[in-house]
């Protein structure tokens, strides 16, 4: 007996309900069916991430680099940075990823390969911000189109630019300007936003908050609060996606009620509000996933949401099903030109 496959039903059915099939073009449409359900189950979109804080026994589990996928909070093992508060990280143009270390006040260029942080302007150059060591800072930090550094501090509510030959970072405004306790920021085009913090050391609420930030002026403006569906949380992670999604980390480590993983936000940015899309490790409080984006638009007064979805990457098993999988397609081709 012949079998047809009917696009309609998306079922195998008796050939004189629907259409007959030769074996080479029904191999075809089961090749075509199967590289959709590939593409499917690649579409991730990963993020690298420092668990700054954490209850690890082993300390190389702590302060480490890790790729995160967004969507399920599932993580790769990258390594051990060699610092002890790498808060912020963020990609600059090129691809190079750029840590900011609050223990030691040090601007590190972080391996993507081994994990391990190097001071910019050479190992020799840390404690290369020029700021105080005995104040914390609590760092976020990301790139604009032009590759300049952006990097704000919570605890002193500060914007500051940062010299990435020699790691000295340079006051903008007043001391105080932004307002808000605001932990990172993610740069989009001309849109800067920032994300405030959860808690005080107290345990009592906040800035859970979404803002944007004109980076002009140094100052912030309220859009929102994240809202009923964000835990409870520290410090945070902030980054836009290569689609123009924007997500957040929150830390969620020594909260009143003890230490719960981190949680993975998407953020509406017209309203604040943001949705819980899955857990990870402890820790985490900062978030790197793409490099600047949207240069060319001039979208100052923020558009319409951006809709969310996966960046597609290959992984290597599912990139070898795809070989395969367009090397038989090619094959069915020939054989259907000389049926």
């Amino acid at each position: 007996m012949s079998f047809c496959y009917s696009l309609a039903s998306g079922k195998l059915s008796s050939c004189h309900t629907v259409f007959r099939c030769p074996p080479a073009r029904m191999f075809a449409v089961l090749s075509l069916v199967a590289l959709v359900a590939a593409g499917s189950a690649w579409a991730e979109t990963i993020g690298f991430g420092v668990n700054s804080r954490g209850n690890s026994v082993d300390p190389q589990q702590v302060n480490a680099l890790w790729r995160i996928n967004l969507l399920d909070g599932e993580v790769d093992y990258v390594g051990w940075t060699g610092y002890l508060d790498l808060e912020a990280i963020a990609l600059d143009p090129a691809g190079t990823l750029y840590g900011a270390d609050d223990e030691s006040k040090t601007m590190v260029r972080v391996s993507q390969v081994t994990g391990l942080a190097v001071p910019v302007g050479g190992v020799a150059n840390r404690s290369n911000m020029g700021q105080s060591l005995l104040q914390g800072m609590d760092f976020g930090m990301d790139f604009d189109c032009q590759g300049t550094a952006w990097v704000v501090s919570d605890v002193q509510q500060s914007l500051f630019q940062a010299d990435m030959e020699s790691g000295r970072l340079t006051r903008i405004g007043e001391r105080g300007s932004l307002g808000a306790p605001i932990t990172d920021i993610a740069i989009r085009g001309q849109r800067v936003y920032g994300i405030g913090v959860g808690m005080t050391g107290s345990g009592s609420a906040a800035a859970p908050n979404l803002y944007r930030v004109d980076l002009d002026n140094a100052s912030a403006e309220l859009i929102g609060p994240l809202g009923d569906a964000v835990s409870p949380y520290n410090n945070a992670g902030l980054a836009f996606d290569a689609d123009g999604n924007l997500w957040a980390i929150t830390d969620r480590r020594a909260t009143p009620a003890g230490d719960f993983p981190s949680e993975i936000l998407r953020i509406d940015t017209q309203t604040g509000s943001a949705e819980k899309v899955a857990e990870t490790i402890i820790g985490v409080e900062s978030l790197a996933i793409a490099t600047p984006a949207a240069c060319d638009v001039d979208d100052n007064h923020g558009g319409l949401p951006v809709s969310a979805t996966a960046v597609s990457v290959l992984t290597p098993p599912w990139m070898g099903l795809l070989i395969l999988l367009m090397l038989a397609v090619g094959l069915v081709q020939v054989a259907l030109r000389r049926s």
